[in-house]
């Protein structure tokens, strides 16, 4: 389609499509953002109604500003146009609530749900709206902090949402902008100086303004960027430290109330939150953040008020060591060897979180309650910083652990107690100390984390059926251990499954990331008698070339703890094995480099396209001309000849936008001269001697014309 053909089709002279060229495509590009972060599907229907509806809109608009009462008739519509979406956004509150409408607005809803009503009040009033400003600033009285304003509004509408803008449309309202900055800046400056507004829009131009736009976009994105935090913005509950607890899920650097989401992508970059070093001889540790009790058929909870009691010298916990110790006296067996005291370090200087992410049996009752470091607490064994109540202290933190070694796993698998059994050889131990101190903790756990009531009657029947052939506890919690990894599950953090309930998962799916594992473990266990509870925190696998443990935001991790009669909470991780790979991690650092080169080209892949696209336009002619002499070599001298003349023809019309397809021989000699460039004498001869003559060229003199041809065309342009 021609350029007068588009004026005509469009009602618009020359130089306002120059002027609304880019404003146009950025405020479409903008309307479809806004929308596709309420509803896809929509957004890509009204796609190209938002551009005939700029295109229309600014035609009328500019009508508008050279009317004396343009502006009285512009509010007129605007005031219609915002009455009839706000008449559609009330007849959806009337039909089915304002809550339901803002609960769809801010994406509060369980379901992805189409509102038709909704949808036609966005395009109708928020398009309007949002033209209109794009075409003030950029037509009318050019703002460019006013078109910026603008390009944040399909932000501000994933911000609603909670959601990331597509890396895509981020790069291509960018890239609009600064077209907008440049071009229609520079017709600015020419309304101003009061010359006529009119700028020579040719392959140099924009040329220009693709590799400067380009460069800028390309550099602005591929960068990394310094990012530093204040502490405020580190520790956005800096103020509510004494509400503690209140909200729901937490963030790296807190604890909430409830558990993890099992279902829905986790936002996880992979960048290092932490590091972890320890003089352990272990490979995989599990630091723990917290434990939950209940379970309530989506998410696992505190469920109660919270105790601040912790363990001190005054109440010291009756942890493992306690526990061997009291059984080595009942049995008479030395059971010193089956752990030990090991020491860890957790640190970052900007990661200041409450708690102390430890390993199950970190020891913080050593002191008395008013010297202590770390609380323990003695409700969930949660273990939190005490100076970081005060201030946000960096992680910089050193403890000691209780450390089980592989004799104990030996050591309870030989006991082959089941819980009756156990009770019942701790009953034999009349008057003893150690039996009542062995059954009352043991009771504890059994009061407290056996709660199955979550557990539905056939997902009970498979746990009994895998430990059909079990005897003692500790068999049995293996067992179920590993009957996700024998039985095709899958680790996936990108699947989101049809039904969220635990027998989906278990029966149907299969698919899920640990939090489905741990929450299925922890039911299958209580269903068949065994202590359990679902445990929160990280999975520490990845070593550092100097030896630490990095641990990443994506090693969030979900396992569970089990009481074992005789040895204690013991920790068991469900979760088939494949949450230990990570692109960005490992000892092969060149792995790490490709990564974060494939996650920066990633950003500006829209970039290259266009780059590429920008490239193509710039040597068309070039491309065309070496496509035709590739060609040529197939065809005959004499089809040569007349094609060379034709091409001749066409370069010499484009660079001064003429059609000089019905000129003679004679008369393109007289152009080209005019031009004071050389003249392909050879060419213009021999084409008139074997178009009309019938003369028959040699080969040697076709190389000679062929030499002069591409001498000429090259001072030609």
């Amino acid at each position: 389609m021609t350029l007068e053909k588009i004026k005509k089709l469009l009602g618009l002279s020359e130089e306002q499509i120059s002027e609304f060229l880019f404003p146009v495509l950025l405020v479409t590009v903008e309307c479809f953002a806004s929308l596709y972060a309420f509803d896809r599907i929509s957004a890509y229907i009204f796609s190209v109604f938002f551009l005939v509806e700029s295109v229309m809109l600014f035609r009328l608009f500019t009508r508008l500003h050279e009317r004396k009462n343009g502006g009285l008739i512009y509010t007129l519509i605007l005031t219609i146009v915002m009455a009839a979406a706000i008449l559609l956004a009330g007849l959806r509150v009337t039909t089915a609530g304002g809550r339901s409408a803002l609960q769809w607005l801010y994406g509060q809803q369980d379901e992805v749900t189409t509102e038709p009503l909704l949808v036609s009040a966005l395009v109708l009033g928020g398009a309007f709206f949002l033209i209109s400003i794009v075409y003030y600033f950029s037509a009318v009285r050019y703002r460019t902090l006013g078109i910026m304003l603008c390009t944040m509004f399909p932000f501000f509408c994933f911000a609603m949402r909670s959601d990331d803008m597509p890396n895509i449309l981020i790069t291509v309202i960018m890239l609009l902008f600064l077209a907008v900055i440049i071009h229609n800046r520079r017709l600015n400056s020419f309304r101003k100086s009061g010359r006529p507004v009119k700028i020579q829009i040719d392959r140099a131009y924009i040329i220009c303004i693709a590799v400067f736009t380009l460069l800028t976009g390309a550099i602005t994105m591929a960068v990394d960027k310094p990012h530093h935090e204040a502490m405020f913005e580190r520790n956005a509950n800096f103020f509510t430290r004494m509400n503690f607890g209140v909200g729901g899920s937490a963030d790296f650097e807190s604890l909430g109330r409830q558990s993890s989401v099992r279902n829905g992508r986790p936002d996880y970059d992979f960048n290092p939150i932490f590091y972890f070093e320890t003089d352990s001889p272990n490979e995989i540790f599990f630091l723990r953040t917290k434990a939950f009790k209940d379970f309530n058929g989506d998410v696992w909870d505190d469920n109660g008020v919270y105790d601040w009691s912790g363990y001190s010298l005054q109440q010291p916990e009756y942890s493992t060591d306690d526990i061997l110790a009291d059984f080595s006296k009942l049995s008479g067996r030395d059971l010193n060897g089956l752990y030990r005291i090991s020491g860890g370090r957790v640190f970052d200087e900007s990661f200041t979180p409450w708690y102390l992410p430890a390993p199950l049996g970190v020891i913080t009752d050593n002191m008395d309650s008013g010297n202590l470091r770390y609380l323990k607490l003695i409700r969930d064994t949660s273990v939190y910083r005490t100076r970081a109540f005060y201030y946000a202290r960096p992680l910089n933190d050193s403890f000691k652990f209780i450390d089980p070694q592989s004799s104990m796993y030996r050591f309870a698998l030989d006991l082959n107690f089941s819980a009756e059994e156990y009770l019942e050889y701790l009953a034999s131990f009349e008057n003893s100390l150690e039996a009542k101190r062995l059954t009352d903790d043991y009771n504890r756990a059994l009061a407290a984390y056996s709660d199955a009531s979550g557990v539905s009657d056939r997902l009970a029947a498979l746990s009994k059926e895998i430990v059909a052939d079990c005897h003692g506890d500790l068999e049995k919690a293996m067992k179920l251990e590993n009957y996700f990894t024998e039985n095709g599950f899958r680790y996936s953090l990108e699947y989101v499954p049809e039904d969220n309930s635990i027998d989906y998962f278990v029966f149907e799916s299969k698919t899920g990331y640990c939090a489905g594992y741990a929450t299925a473990m922890t039911l299958m266990a209580r269903s068949v008698g065994l202590p359990a509870r679902y445990v929160e925190g990280f999975a520490a696998f990845e070593k550092s070339p100097e030896g630490s443990y990095v641990i990443r935001d994506g090693y969030a991790h979900a396992f569970v703890e089990i009481y074992i009669p005789g040895a204690g909470w013991m920790t068991f991780d469900p979760t088939v094995a494949d949450y230990r790979i990570n692109p960005f991690a490992g000892a092969n650092q060149g792995l790490s480099i490709l990564g974060r080169i494939l996650n920066t080209l990633n950003r500006i892949s829209v970039i290259i396209l266009i780059a590429a696209a920008v490239i193509l336009y710039a040597f068309k002619e070039k491309i065309k001309e070496v496509a035709l002499r590739l060609w040529l070599h197939t065809k005959p001298i004499k089809e040569r000849i007349i094609s060379l003349y034709g091409n001749l023809l066409k370069r010499a019309g484009h660079s001064v936008d003429k059609d000089f397809s019905s000129y003679t021989p004679d008369m393109l000699r007289e152009e080209i001269e005019g031009r004071h460039a050389e003249v392909p004498e050879r060419l213009i001869d021999l084409f008139e001697k074997t178009a009309f003559g019938g003369f028959e060229c040699s080969k040697e003199e076709y190389l000679l014309l062929y030499k002069e041809y591409k001498r000429c065309l090259k001072k030609l342009k």
